[in-house]
């Protein structure tokens, strides 16, 4: 490992669900993180005194070069906006001209990518890898499939009222991936990305899916054996009301995995990792624990 076997990594995301799976195995590495946060009071509530904390945003370029100080390796990732593109884009540019080595973008998934034009985030995505590209950074793209954690959140409060377990693909499989193992992934690519891809051979994003493409109806299966009483899949009464760009977002998400084409399973998980990715099943087996015993 370069940067005397202990690189310094800022990390912008570092308060949301992947971030706070980061961090703590960035450490575990020996890495020095420092998280790039819009309050410092959130990262030291998570954190206390074991990373560096820098506060910004990345529309404040004075704080985004200051977090950038020092820093050898960069993870990025912030939150769907109508202005992502722009932002990460900005956030290249000052890594650039701050001298960091390489640089982990979490992107979208790839269906939402290739081909282009047929989704918003997907997109801006694909703008902000191009200029990831033209940077002359080394860096690797991340492209992880529907997150468990977040499509399958709701399981467990739908069951623990009812029998029917809602989904926006009835009839189409999504090969679903645990977001600790695209943390896990995340940190091969921050801190060995050269032998991790001498295991995947081909050079490009790094697709990441679970190891099996399951419908709505056979997640209703492993919950019927995990809690002991039949359950039934039906797609959702009414969708909770959002904000216009993020419902339009999340219905060209929907669209795109009802037509099938979050059903794609790559190894990528197995070669980066050495070991299977994590499975559906046993994450509902986690999420329905406590129904179970309860039952």
């Amino acid at each position: 490992m370069s940067a005397n076997q202990h690189p310094r990594v800022l990390v912008c995301g570092a308060s949301g669900r992947l971030g706070q799976l980061l961090v703590p195995r960035l450490l575990a590495r020996q890495a020095r993180p420092r998280v790039f946060v819009r309050q410092a009071s959130t990262a030291q509530a998570l954190w206390g005194d074991s990373v560096e904390v820098a506060q910004g945003s990345f529309e404040d370029a004075a704080t985004l070069g200051q977090a950038l100080v020092g820093i050898d390796r960069l993870f990025l990732l912030s939150p769907i906006t109508p202005a992502l593109a722009e932002q990460q884009l900005r956030v290249v540019e000052a890594a650039r001209a701050a001298g960091v080595q390489h640089i982990v973008k979490l992107s979208g998934s790839d269906w939402t990518i290739d081909p282009p034009g047929r989704s918003l985030s997907g997109d801006a995505h694909g703008r902000i890898e191009e200029g990831l590209q033209a940077s002359g950074i080394s860096h690797v793209v991340l492209r992880p499939n529907a997150w468990m954690q977040v499509g399958l959140s709701r399981i467990a409060s739908d069951l623990r009222s009812g029998d029917v377990l809602r989904s926006q693909h009835i009839g189409a499989g999504v090969s679903y991936i645990d977001a600790r193992d695209i943390a896990d992934v995340a940190v091969e690519a921050l801190l060995n990305p050269e032998a991790a891809q001498q295991r995947l051979g081909a050079p490009g994003p790094w697709v990441l899916t679970g190891n099996l493409a399951l419908r709505p109806q056979k997640l209703a299966e492993i919950a019927s054996r995990l809690l002991g009483r039949p359950i039934t899949a039906a797609p959702p009464v009414a969708a909770p009301a959002v904000d216009p760009f993020i419902a339009q977002v999340h219905g060209e998400f929907f669209a795109l995995m009802r037509a099938g084409h979050a059903a794609a399973v790559t190894a990528t998980v197995r070669q980066v990792l050495g070991r299977d990715a994590r499975t559906v099943e046993g994450f509902l087996g986690e999420e329905l624990g406590a129904l179970a015993v309860a039952a």
